[in-house]
């Protein structure tokens, strides 16, 4: 062969070896590649296995073995050259193997791939470990017990804590909260609880106790690391809060828990913090204690218990428990129990003074002690720091600065005293604490809004008497002490006086006065300079003091807005008020004025008047109240003041129609001897927001009902209900009517032939009293069509001839279908309360309280079904010599609560027919022991199951 053509050949040679050990290398990688695919995805699935199982067995408070941590680091550590060279490959095969392919990358790779195969396979391999995870945590318990005083003997504290045991058993209470004030005790009754759910029967159905301090500032990484350490769970503090949260839920939804929330100042979204919210987690339960009852209602608990103050008992035990046996010395005993006192029941409270008196037996250090408390001075030892500090978070915590000055407003009236709310609406007004420019209305509603936030959040309490507030003693030191420590930084802008005489001649230095409050003190003169230079005082409070009359510089206070001097049962004369331009309200109910103040008229701002109980008032000047344009209150009840005498004008007085001219009137109470010379029509009654009219002949004394807000009220006093005339308009808007002492009717139900009348349906609440001429409240002889359709509340008193609440035939479309209470007092001829005709009428009864009918014989008559009283839930019966039986015996009764029988000899059954009969509804039954053992049973089971029921009344004195 010559050399060209060896030189052919052998370039040949060369070219097919090239391309077939190019596909040879292509089809080898692809070999390769393949296995190595396959044999990771092996290792994969086995490191996933592995983890998995690492995962579930840390909720048992176990985790991974050293030996298998090593191996999950070797599967990352491979992890991390594998998938390069499968990317690579993958990339090469998508090239193919044209001239221009590299094959040594190729086959560099394929070596590679060959050898990180097996090292695949030896991982996968050596996977069959003896043990996966290691019991290296504390196994979870299901209760950890919390350190902290035991409640061990303590009544009241055990009932509370059984009841709560309770709720937790019950499926439908998911959200239970326990709310008071600071230092009540709300942390120490829950411990207790937790650390007796160890030995409950509740612990058969929950796995875990999770006890959780949530405190002011709310963390929510925090909570969620507090649960994640009772379960065990590692959580990883560098990740997001929502990848925690998944964590946690996928581990709770595993358990049935009980999840305690301590001190719980705003909402937790628990859907954030990853605890399980559905519906039917009957055996997944959140518990917390907090101080506002706002919180509860954002976290929509089910049950809301308040942990009030200890009774005095209780609260005199943990303070000598505290103070030590030192208490019991003779000499030191009164003066203990004073101190004790002045803790107004709150256990924090009696807990510091109590270890700060612990053993001290010098009677001046007691002494020490009592002055600074009732002086409301912290310096008794810690109690600033362990109780004054942690009760002014709660005022801390108040959303605005207005609710703040609001709560420290409250302080300015004496210890323990109980402030009406709408005098305290008043002085806030005043104060510039409310808006003044608005309707007196909404300045109410905003009154009681900023109430209602300060009693939720536990700074208020209700008062001794309704529409009443109160501070409680200490939290009333915390206020006074937030005030002192604030009037450093900024004018004093209010001043309490308390058993003072005589106050100063002049509040000299005092020029940013905004409020002086000197309520109940006996004083009976003011200097004559003692207002002097202060011009930006705003309220002036000298209600039940002494005084005579007010100095003339009363006239310098321009920027006044509320005079405030009820009960002042001295007071007889006031300077002119011309001057005071600014004035809001002006209270001087309970005095002996005879005569409005001069001036009077020019107080174009006054919004209130309250001339209430003013026996001596005699004269108000003509134009004195068509002056008052700005009115919308006016307040005259049990005044002296005739307004409807017809010589008034004559006389230089004012007239009745002066109010008609006050177009923003919204609330008119008053007295009237007649009504036939004033204009009482239904267009003026129906634009009043409330009133209260009493109808009485010569007397300014009456039945001292107060009127309900909103409420429209009527009261006829020894009027001739046939003969009077003008009272259409009246009794057709009244709300509430009251007839005492009247004539001229036989029943109520005349009224509406007398006064044509279409059914006094504007009626909700009716009293009758000391009217002997009624003898049946409607009767079906003189009406065609209903009466009384929305009446809900009916009271009959001392009816001396009333036979039959009903007499003769009745419609029975509409008549009295909205009963809804019935209260017979002192009706000596009325044998039967509810015939069988009345009871087809009252399908919405709720309560019947009847006492001292020497006739009554039975409460029910006829043949009663369920049917017929599906809400009845009261019966109290006192006083009825002569009752047999309260209605015909139930098969079931439907709503009933509570029985109360006292003094009633002859009422020897009960009306229940069996023991399934027995409302389950029912709660007690009251009675005399003595009427209690003489009852007589159908068969033991109705005895029994009453029995349970049964409380004995104490014997009346």
């Amino acid at each position: 062969m010559d050399p060209l053509g060896s030189v052919i050949v052998e370039t040949g040679r060369c070219i097919f070896s090239f391309f077939f050990t190019s596909i040879a290398t292509v089809i080898k990688l692809q070999h390769n590649t393949g296995r190595l695919r396959k044999e990771f995805e092996k290792l994969e699935d086995r490191k996933n296995g592995i983890e998995e199982d690492v995962r579930l067995a840390e909720t048992e408070g176990k985790c991974a073995t050293e030996q298998v941590k090593g191996w999950i680091w070797k599967v990352e550590e491979i992890e991390q050259e594998v998938q390069p060279m499968l990317e690579k490959a993958d990339r090469l095969a998508v090239q193919g193997c044209g001239p221009c392919c590299n094959i040594l990358p190729r086959y560099r790779l394929c070596r590679r791939m060959a050898k990180k195969q097996l090292e695949v396979q030896q991982l996968i391999n050596s996977c069959c470990f003896d043990n996966v995870v290691t019991d290296k945590k504390s196994p979870v318990r299901a209760v950890e017990k919390q350190q902290g005083p035991s409640l061990a003997g303590q009544r009241e504290a055990e009932e509370m804590i059984e009841k709560l045991m309770e709720l937790l058993k019950g499926d439908e209470n998911k959200r239970i909260a326990v709310w008071g004030m600071g230092g009540v005790g709300k942390t120490t009754l829950v411990r207790n609880l937790n650390n007796e759910l160890e030995s409950s029967s509740l612990m058969e159905s929950i796995d875990i106790v999770i006890w959780i301090t949530v405190s002011k500032d709310l963390d929510l990484k925090k909570v969620q690391s507090q649960i994640a350490k009772r379960l065990n769970l590692e959580l990883d503090p560098n990740e997001v809060i929502e990848e925690r949260a998944k964590m946690l839920l996928k581990r709770l939804m595993m358990k049935k828990f009980l999840l305690i929330l301590d001190d719980v100042w705003e909402h937790i979204d628990l859907d954030i913090v990853g605890v399980p919210q559905t519906d039917d987690q009957a055996n997944r339960k959140i518990l917390l204690t907090t101080r506002s009852l706002d919180v509860c209602r954002a976290m929509m608990t089910d049950e809301e218990i308040k942990l009030d103050v200890l009774k005095q008992e209780a609260a005199w035990n943990l303070f000598a428990q505290n103070a030590g046996d030192v208490v019991e010395v003779p000499s030191i005993n009164p003066l203990a129990r004073a101190v004790a006192k002045e803790c107004g029941g709150l256990p924090l409270a009696l807990k510091t003074v109590g270890k700060s008196m612990r053993n001290k037996r010098r009677i001046e250090l007691w002494k020490h002690a009592l002055h600074h408390l009732q002086h409301s001075d912290p310096h008794v030892k810690n109690i600033e720091d362990e109780v004054y500090r942690r009760l002014k978070l709660s005022y801390d915590s108040l959303p605005s600065k207005i609710l703040q000055s609001c709560f420290l407003f409250c302080s300015l009236y004496p210890e323990n005293y109980s402030i009406r709310t709408d005098e305290l609406i008043q002085c806030w007004i005043a104060d510039r604490l409310i808006n003044e420019h608005q309707p007196l209305e909404d300045c109410f509603n905003d009154g009681i809004a900023l109430i209602e936030t300060l009693k939720d959040s536990c700074l208020l309490e209700q008062g001794d008497c309704a529409r009443t507030v109160k501070l409680h003693d200490v939290v009333r030191d915390v206020a006074i002490w937030i005030s002192t420590k604030q009037g450093s930084e900024k004018p004093c802008a209010s001043i309490l006086f308390t058993n003072i005489t005589k106050p100063p001649k002049q509040f000299s230095g005092f020029s940013e006065l905004t409020v002086i409050i000197l309520v109940g003190n006996p004083i009976n003169k003011i200097h004559d300079n003692l207002f002097a230079g202060l011009r930006k005082l705003r309220v002036l409070n000298l209600s039940q003091s002494h005084i005579v009359t007010l100095p003339p510089s009363l006239s310098q206070l321009q920027e006044l807005r509320a005079l405030l001097l009820r009960d002042c049962c001295y007071l007889e004369k006031l300077p002119s008020l011309g001057a005071l331009r600014k004035l809001l309200v002006m209270d001087l109910s309970g005095t002996r004025l005879r005569e409005l103040p001069n001036g009077t008229s020019k107080l174009k701002k006054l919004q209130e008047l309250h001339l209430f109980r003013t026996h001596h008032l005699e004269t108000i000047e003509a134009g004195t109240i068509s002056g008052l344009q700005s009115l919308e209150l006016l307040d005259m009840s049990f005044s002296a003041y005739k307004w409807d005498t017809r010589c008034n004008v004559d006389y230089g007085k004012a007239s009745f129609n002066e109010i008609l001219t006050l177009d923003r009137l919204s609330i008119v109470k008053l007295r009237l001897d007649k009504v036939d010379s004033v204009t009482l029509d239904s267009a003026w009654l129906m634009k009043l927001r409330e009133f209260n009219i009493q109808i009485s002949p010569g007397s300014c004394d009456s039945n001292n009902l107060a009127t309900q807000h909103d409420e429209k009220r009527a009261i006829l006093r020894g009027v001739d209900l046939m003969g009077i005339k003008g009272l259409n308009g009246l009794l057709d808007t009244a709300s509430a009517l009251d007839l005492v002492i009247c004539g001229g009717i036989s029943a109520l139900s005349e009224l509406s032939i007398s006064h044509r009348l279409s059914s006094l349906e504007s009626v909700k609440s009716l009293s009758i009293s000391k009217c002997d001429c009624i003898t049946s409240l409607i009767s079906g002889d003189n009406i065609s069509g209903t009466i009384l359709p929305n009446l809900e509340h009916l009271s009959l008193n001392r009816l001396e001839n009333l036979g039959a609440i009903l007499g003769g035939m009745v419609p029975r479309k509409g008549c009295l279908k909205w009963l809804k209470t019935i209260e017979v007092v002192d009706c000596k001829k009325l044998r039967a309360l509810i015939s069988f005709a009345l009871l087809q009428q009252v399908k919405n009864l709720e309560q019947i309280k009847v006492k001292n009918c020497s006739k009554m014989k039975y409460i029910i008559g006829g043949e009663v079904s369920a049917e017929m009283i599906p809400k009845l839930r009261v019966i109290e019966l006192s006083d009825l010599p002569m009752l047999k039986t309260i209605c015909s015996r139930l098969p079931a009764w439907p709503a009933l609560e509570m029985i109360e029988v006292r003094n009633c000899p002859m009422l020897t059954k009960l009306p229940f027919a069996t023991s399934n009969g027995v409302a389950a509804t029912l709660k007690e039954i009251r009675g005399e022991l003595q009427w209690w053992n003489r009852l007589i049973y159908s068969n033991d089971e109705i005895k029994s199951s009453l029995q349970q029921r049964f409380q004995p009344l104490k014997p009346l004195r």
